[in-house]
This record gives C-alpha cells, structure tokens and sequence, in this order.
C-alpha cells in the first residue's frame, strides 16, 4: 500500500491541526451542500474531452474591448498587478524577468487572455506564472510552458488564490504541478499535458478548498520526473492530487497516460462528485480515494490502469493486489456534511484493468500511531480532540472509533467489470491480477494500540456495511477478503461467509456459493464428531443418502444421550444478522428411532455459545431432510452443533448431507 505522501506545502505537516474544520463544541462542520447533480446516461466509451491540439485552446484574435494589449517578447516591464484589468497576450512567445522569481502578479479581478498561438514561455528559469493570492482571476487561452517549480508547487495559481478561473489553456511541460487550486476555482477545459510531477496540486491551509470545479479537461503524460521513483513512498505522483478538499466536482475529463496514479484524493478531502469521466492507462490507479470521506465515482470508465505497478509489485513476488479504484481507509460519514454520507462506487465500466475494485484498511494507521507518517487526524476528532488520541483515552468510546478511518459504509453496485488477462500488458498471472478485494493487515503496532490482531480485519468485512451488490463480471475474477493472502472464488465471495455481491452475475450467472459447513462422509476419516457418554459413531460404508458413505449415531444408555462437533469453537466465518439454511438428511438406522434434536449453536471468538436453535428430527424411517432457516445472532463468528435425544437404548440414526449454508 502507498502512504500518505510528503506534504503539498510546508503547512501540510500539520494536517492534523486543521483550522476552520471544528468549531469549539467539537462538531464537523461544511457550507451547505447542494443535492447531487444527475448522473450522465452511461459511462463514456470515447473520450469525452480530447482537449490538446484542439481548436478550442485558440482564444480571439483581436482584443477584447478595454483590454491592455501584451506585445510578443519580453513583458518584464508590464503592470500586470491592475484590478479588474483584462490583458489580452498578442500571437508570439512572451517572457518574464530573466531570474527565478519572475512571475506575474495580478490583481483582483484581472483577466489573462491568449491570442491564437499566444505562448507564455518560463525558460526553464522562472519558477512561476502565476503568483499570491488575487481573487476572482481569469486565464483563458494561454500556453504556458518551460517553468521549473520545484516540488509540490505549481505554475499557475501558484498561492491557491480563491475563485479562479482557468479555462481552455494548455499547461505543459513545466516542473511542479500545471497547477495549484483554491476555493471556488473553474478548471474547465484545458491541455495538462507532460509536467514535472502534477496537471494538479489542489490544497489550501486550513481545509477551506471549497467549490471547486475541474470538468472538460485533458490530463496527460504527467509526472515525467517520476516523483515516486526520486522520493520513495513521497505519495506526490501523477495526474491530479487533493489534499484537504471540502468538495469537488471532477467531471467529463480524459486522465490518460499519467505516471503513477490518474486522480488521487489524499488526506480528509470530503464531498467528491467523480463522475463521466475517462481514466484510462495511467500507470498507477485510475482512482485514488485515500483517508478521506463521502464520495460518490459514479459512470467513469476505467481501462487499462495500473498495468505498470501491478506488474512491478508482481515481480517482487508480492500478491498485494492492485486494483483500478482503490479505496484506502476511506469512509462514509453522515457526521461530516456532504452531498452523500456513503462512498458509493456505482455505474463505472472497469475494462482490463490490472485489478477491479480494491478497498483496504491499514490496521496501524491511526491519528497519532507512528505508521502513520504524517501526523494527520481525522475529521471526526478534530484539533480539540487530537492529542487524547493516545494510550489510556483511545482504548475507550467515542474515542476508539473517531480516531481512526474505517473504510466504511462503501456501496460498490451496477458497475460492470471486464477482464481478460491476455489483454492486460500483454498478458499477466491470475495470481496477481485481476483481483477484486475487501481486506486489512494483522494489527501489530504501536504498543498502545486497541487496533491490534484482526480487530481492523474482521470490522472490514463484517461489521463495516461495505456492500458489494447487483454488478457484472465478465472473465477470471478473484476476491481477497479479509488478508492478502486469502484468494477467493465468486462462489465463495458470494457464499455466507462473506455475502458480497447479492444480485450479481458472472459471466452471464450467478455463482452457486459454497456452504459454510459440510458433512458429506465420503469416508471413514470425515466424522468431525464426538460420541457422548452411552453413545458412539460409527462411519457407514454405502447405503448412503448421497455418495459412499453416512454415519451412524447409536446409544446404549436408557436415559438418552447424543454426539458433538470436535471443532471447537465452531465452524468461523459467520456473518452476525446472516441468514443461514441448515439442513441434513436422516432416518432411522436398526432399532427403534427416538426423538433426536439437531442443536445449532452460535458462538463468539471466545467460544461463548450466544444462541442455540434446536431443531426436531421425528422419527423417520426412510431418508428424510429436514431445514429451517437461521438468523445469526449480534457478535457470532462461529457455529457448531449437537444431536441429542432423552430416551432410548440400541441403534439410534443415520445421518447424511449435513450442510450449513
């Protein structure tokens, strides 16, 4: 799993200490939030804005009316710090002050825009385009090249200036990010091609990025100085990266080509509306939604991600897999305002990914544990809470639960997923890819940690309302739940074990799930039972229900008695609130059967029975199943059973079939 990376700016470093998130009664608080916009008819199949080298960068040929004219070559000498000033850019290259800080510095209000083949060259000594923190600035129609931010800065709106419109521009091959974001800002329509590390950087102190709007755009080819490689673990690749964003619309772009990740939300952003957009062969994830909150990624396609680091990771023999949507310690939560208190994943077409869908929660991240690298907290605490997030306070509630990210409330339905390993980097082992999971590590650390062993495992899966339901799949799917190492069929990802993916197909069906328990004694091995004091079991070869083979409960003792499951403590991977079909088929065997009660027990971790459902099995002298339909109770992780009776002596049943389903 990749951590949080190095911080945007230097005010990062305090994430944790956020300003404006809480106010003193310690409740999450964001401007209002508008109801979710409806959703285009399908996802797109072609791109939906092929934006670089398109004749909608070109801006008017003669100037706006007003406007203060910007002659070809040096501009060193212009005001550019006017209010309310448009600036119109003549045809030809224009430049600035010839050392690092030459910049424009606008005023509030100023508009910039190109003439046809207006270009804005940094070459490749200023730093910077764009500077400090004018509001309600325009740019439209310029290309802006050749500047050399350094790390996690960017060329336009390099301050974060609020309400900024950047529209219909072409941005490449700069250093830094294309561009950094602020409240309010339009990034509509335009070429983030080839830049040093981000087509986007979007954070702003104090979580206070609102509003903004990134639509219509194409990113491409981004990271070319591969950040990840040059800073191992810095988390600070690819096409656009938010940090701390407090609502965004990200729609109808083409984020293609990208080195590392296509869009990545890091570190509690909240309120994305991901939607229409095509996201295909960035060498990383397409998504990213990472210690961050309420999302709805919605009819986006998805294809050919990830090819790159699936295939490195699986050169290291590590089977960690790498999906085109990754979901990390992302959560829904009504308690932080958004358009949506869920992650709901829905209506995406995922097309030859290296993976599917993968959701993950790291045990030993957690505010203040020392894994997790850069000192952020959550949402749900807030600054006030923070520093009672340690040993003592953290073992109990509400504690426990706010000073972690979940990965919670996910509603992962009515996506399409096709996959044909062939197609996938020329071909790829099914052991690594192609993979779909819901799944955690063993909690080991820090010390103080209420987190540890499979606490963050079991919750994942179990307890979490992560929902996978009503999708299709076509080709090879494999699920992980639960660990790494756990690689599943849809049979048994379907089964009640972990009940995911309810209504949906797979290659044209739905799989047939796998009982939870089985007793089919095919042989004399298989009696998983214990015979009771008077009583004995015995394997039966032939006359079966079913196959070669029953087994044969008997009893000497007059006052009754019965057999056990040697399984102790049961049967695992219940499901609490579950249903389960119990059935198995017997009758009489020899002698006189008495009246006998199959006992289903339900236990906790510990082995604590919670509830025992006793059903009846009358006499019956031919084969005969007998069922009924199970609930299992609040905290049951295991079950087992007994078969009892009160009375009789000599040959008892025979049993057969026994399943639990």
């Amino acid at each position: 799993m990749k951590r949080t990376g190095a911080v945007a700016v230097a005010a990062l470093a305090t994430l944790g200490m956020l300003t404006g998130l809480t106010p003193a009664n310690g409740d999450v608080t964001s401007p209002a939030a508008a109801p979710p916009a409806a959703p285009p008819a399908a996802p797109p199949t072609s791109p939906p804005a092929a934006v670089c080298g398109s004749s909608s960068l070109n801006g008017p040929t003669t100037p706006p009316d007003g406007a203060v004219v910007v002659p070809e070559g040096d501009n060193s000498g212009v005001d550019f710090r006017k209010p309310n000033t448009t600036y119109y850019f003549q045809t030809g290259t224009h430049t600035l002050a010839a050392d690092s800080l030459g910049q424009i510095i606008p005023g509030n209000g100023a508009t910039f825009v190109g003439a046809p083949g207006a270009v804005l060259d940094g070459k490749k000594l200023n730093n910077s385009a764009f500077t400090q923190s004018a509001t309600g600035v325009t740019i439209r129609y310029l290309t802006i090249t050749g500047f050399v931010s350094p790390q996690d800065q960017g060329v336009v709106n390099h301050d974060s200036g609020d309400d900024w419109v950047v529209e219909h521009n072409t941005i490449r091959d700069n250093k830094g990010a294309a561009l950094m974001a602020g409240a309010g800002n339009k990034i509509r329509a335009n070429c983030l091609k080839d830049n040093g590390q981000y087509g986007l950087n979007a954070y702003k102190a104090g979580n206070t990025i609102t509003g903004l709007v990134v639509a219509d755009n194409e990113f491409t080819g981004n990271n070319t100085d591969d950040w990840e490689h040059q800073k191992p673990g810095c988390g600070c690749t690819g096409g656009m990266k938010f940090w701390a964003v407090n609502g965004a619309d990200v729609t109808g772009n083409w984020i293609h080509g990208n080195h590392g990740p296509g869009l990545w939300a890091d570190t509690n952003d909240n309120d994305f509306l991901i939607e229409g957009n095509l996201i295909e062969k960035n060498d990383s994830m397409g998504i990213f939604y990472e210690i961050s909150y309420n999302a709805m990624i919605r009819n986006n396609t998805l294809r050919g991600n990830n090819w790159v680091a699936g295939a490195a990771r699986a050169t290291t023999g590590n089977a960690f897999p790498e999906g085109a949507i990754y979901l990390s310690e992302a959560d829904g939560e009504p308690r932080v305002p958004a358009r949506t208190s869920k992650i709901d994943v829905s209506g995406n077409l995922l097309e030859n990914n290296w993976g599917g869908i993968i959701a993950w929660a790291n045990a030993d991240r957690f505010c203040n544990s020392p894994a997790s690298t850069t000192g952020d907290c959550t949402m749900i605490v807030g600054p006030r809470n923070t520093a009672k997030c340690a040993p003592g306070d953290i073992d109990g509630e509400p504690l426990k639960t706010d000073c972690r990210w979940w990965t919670k409330n996910l509603d992962v339905h009515d996506n399409t997923f096709t996959f044909d390993p062939a197609a996938v980097n020329g071909g790829c082992p099914t052991k690594y890819c192609g993979h779909t999971g819901l799944l955690s590590n063993y909690g080991t650390y820090p010390d103080w940690s209420p987190y540890k062993g499979d606490v963050i495992q079991k919750a994942i899966v179990h307890t979490s309302n992560n929902s996978w339901h009503d999708n299709t799949y076509t080709g090879p799917w494999q699920f992980v739940p639960t660990d790494m190492g756990n690689l599943i069929s849809p049979a048994e990802w379907v089964g009640p074990q972990y009940g995911q993916d309810a209504g949906s197909t797979f290659d044209g069906g739905a799989p047939v799930p796998p009982p939870i328990a089985q007793n089919d004694f095919e042989s004399a091995s298989a009696s998983p039972y214990t015979p009771w004091y008077g009583s004995t079991v015995t394997y039966k070869s032939g006359d079966a229900h079913t196959g070669t083979g029953s087994l044969l409960l008997t009893t000497t003792a007059g006052s009754g008695s019965g057999v056990s499951l040697d399984n102790f403590p049961g049967y695992p991977g219940v499901i609490p609130g579950q249903q389960y079909k119990a059935s198995l088929w017997y009758r009489e065997a020899l002698a006189t059967m008495p009246d006998v009660k199959w006992n289903v027990r339900w236990r906790d971790d510990a082995g604590t029975v919670l509830r025992t459902d006793p059903i009846p099995l009358p006499r019956q002298t031919t084969w005969t199943q007998a069922t009924d339909t199970l609930t299992a109770p609040a905290d049951a992780t295991h079950v087992d059973w007994t078969f009892t009776w009160s009375t009789g002596a000599g040959p008892a049943l025979q049993i057969d079939d026994v399943t639990l389903g």
